[in-house]
């Protein structure tokens, strides 16, 4: 054992114990940092009479909250009212262009299917002659027509169902 001891130079131990030493106390200077950090904190927090303060705040906390808590049961509200509104309104809507008689030039006629989410509403044709233009209403209520359908307003009906 005595011979490792002189083999070790012992300034080699004392120069590290140092070093061990000076990062320790670097590291007390910077606990006690944190810990006036924590205490400046605290005081602040506890600021007041008798905590009187901090209940108070405390209380208006829980007031904002449940008035933020009414809003959002508010807006919930109007939202599922303009969710049922939005139910009733055209939001889907088909263009179908079509040739109707021959001696017409070009897809001069029309169905225009106009349907809300439910699949209820209206088919417009629109049918376009040298002489006249007939224009035809027919009610479709959850996807499907009383009246017969040509296959014109069958094809709209369906691509505008499936959109």
């Amino acid at each position: 054992m005595l011979d490792i001891l002189k083999s070790v130079d012992i300034m080699y131990i004392i120069i590290g114990l140092a070093g061990f030493s000076l990062f320790e106390f670097l590291l007390v200077i910077i606990l006690f940092v944190k810990t006036g950090k924590m205490k400046k904190r605290y005081k602040t927090f506890l600021s007041g009479n008798d905590g009187k303060s901090l209940e108070k705040s405390i209380f208006e906390k829980f007031e904002q909250l449940e008035d933020v808590t009414e809003e959002q049961k508010a807006i919930h509200a109007e939202m599922m009212r303009i969710e049922g509104e939005y139910a009733k309104s055209f939001s889907k809507m088909k263009i179908y262009k079509y040739n109707a008689f021959r001696d017409m030039g070009g897809e001069t006629s029309f169905v225009i299917a106009l349907l809300d989410k439910n699949n209820n509403g209206t088919l417009l044709n629109g049918m376009n002659s040298q002489q006249a233009t007939y224009v035809y209403a027919k009610e479709i209520v959850n996807g499907k027509s009383k009246a017969a359908l040509s296959k014109e307003e069958l094809i709209a009906l369906e691509d505008c169902m499936n959109q």
